[in-house]
Order: structure tokens, then sequence, then C-alpha cells
């Protein structure tokens, strides 16, 4: 996976690459559904155990981790420059150790990630969902929510002033 992006580096993010890369990556990933597209310089650790679904586009320079389990549905959009995690740190007598806690993520159909948005282990975007810029979600929402902020909270639902 990281030899097909030093390959594709040098072509630009346009529709015919995107969609080259994004074939090219399918086998690497436990399950990916037809349409995938993917950007240059995205990192994605432990693809095995990501599912992706069909007509999912991934921006350029995204962090994704998937040891915890990741689910992304059909038709998500993630903006350029998230990160999204499925593990955390662990701690012992205060100290962080070189262990991690796992935490599946899943990130419903429809959802439209916005750049810099970060999602945290343990998360579950509902259906039709809208992650606004530079929001730093911590916490599970329902299917339709507007969500933003440091940490993220409900701001309304898509399509809302």
């Amino acid at each position: 996976m990281h030899l097909i992006n030093l390959i594709t580096a040098i072509l630009p993010n346009c529709t015919p690459t995107v969609a080259i890369r994004g074939f090219l990556m399918r086998p690497f990933f436990k399950k990916c559904g037809k349409g995938f597209r993917i950007a240059s310089g995205v990192i994605i650790n432990n693809p095995e155990r990501i599912e992706i679904g069909d007509n999912v586009y991934i921006a350029h320079n995204n962090w994704i981790n998937g040891v915890g389990g990741l689910k992304i549905d059909a038709n998500v959009r993630i903006g350029p420059m998230s990160v999204i995690v499925t593990s955390q740190h662990a701690f012992e007598n205060g100290k962080m150790t070189s262990g991690y806690i796992p935490a599946p993520v899943r990130i419903h159909a429809g959802c439209w990630i916005a750049s810099k948005a970060v999602i945290t282990d343990g998360v579950e975007i509902g259906p039709d969902s809208l992650v606004a810029a530079g929001a730093v979600v911590t916490k599970s929402f329902p299917a339709q929510s507007k969500i933003g902020g440091v940490p993220a909270k409900l701001i309304g639902k898509p399509g809302d002033a």
C-alpha cells in the first residue's frame, strides 16, 4: 500500500488518478466496495481491519488507524488532513506504555467529514451527518447530525444555515 502511494505520488490529485489509486489499494482492506477513490499522501495503518463501502472518497493527507476496527459505509466523503483513530494509548501507574486500547469506529452512509476533523476511538457517526472542519469528535452522534467544535457537539442538521 505504501509503495502504491510512493509510485502514484507524482501524479496530480485528479479524478482519474484518485480512481486508479483507489483501485490499486482495494485488495489491502478487509473489505472495499466499488468506486473507492483516494488522494495522495493518505497514511493508513492496519488496512486489514478496515471495511469500506461503495463510492467512498478520502482526500489528501489523511491519517487513518484501523487497529481497533473501522467501518466506513457507502457514499462517505472525508476531507483533507483529517485523522481517524481506533485506539488510544494505554497508561499504567500514570505513565504511558507501549500498549494501546482498541475501540472500533463506524461512519455510516452519506456522511461528510470536513477537512482537519479528528474522530477518536469508539465513535459512531449516524447516517447523513456532517462533521464540521476542525471538529474533534469524541462521542457518538445520531443520524442527520451537524457536528462541530472542540470537543464536538450537535450544532444542527445538515443543510441548516
